[in-house]
């Protein structure tokens, strides 16, 4: 190959800020030829070095990165929860605890947690959260409340 390698594209990126998207980006312009095979392979090694650092086997959950998520808010206040970086969450309950509850993504649009997919949980999960989906509560009770959910890691 007579261009740069993989290694070269992503010289200037740390290990943690690096996803599947910056290696789709790099290989984008490359035919399929067999004058692009060593570049493939670097493309095929450092994915594969991504999952295996940053999950279990599966999609399993990370079983000692996990959490329970809450803070008490005020009457007509609101907090979003979203993971930094790479991090993917995959939510395990919701207590709502009389708050309004929705995803929301990284435009602003909303789907909110409400009603029997709430209370019944199999009709909704699992859910994922990401840098680009979080999860959103809005105290509307007239009282403070504690909305909270459970969450495990299952990506770094």
């Amino acid at each position: 190959m007579g261009g740069p390698s993989i290694y070269d594209l992503l010289a200037q990126q740390d290990v943690s800020d690096l996803t599947v998207a910056n290696l789709n980006k790099a290989a984008e312009n490359t035919a399929i030829a067999s004058r692009n095979v060593e570049f493939w392979s670097g493309i095929i090694t450092v994915a594969r070095a991504l999952q295996e650092s940053r999950t279990y086997a599966h999609g399993l959950v990370i079983p000692e990165l996990g959490a329970v998520l809450g803070n008490e808010l005020a009457d007509g206040a609101n907090e979003t929860f979203t993971p930094t970086g790479t991090e993917i969450w995959r939510v395990q309950a919701i207590d709502l605890n009389g708050c309004a509850g929705a995803l929301k993504d990284s435009d602003g649009n909303m789907c909110l947690l409400t009603g029997p997919s709430v209370e019944n949980p199999k009709n909704s999960f699992p859910i994922y959260l990401s840098a680009s989906m979080s999860i959103f509560f809005l105290n509307s009770t007239g009282s403070p409340a504690t909305p909270k959910f459970a969450y495990h890691k299952v990506s770094l």
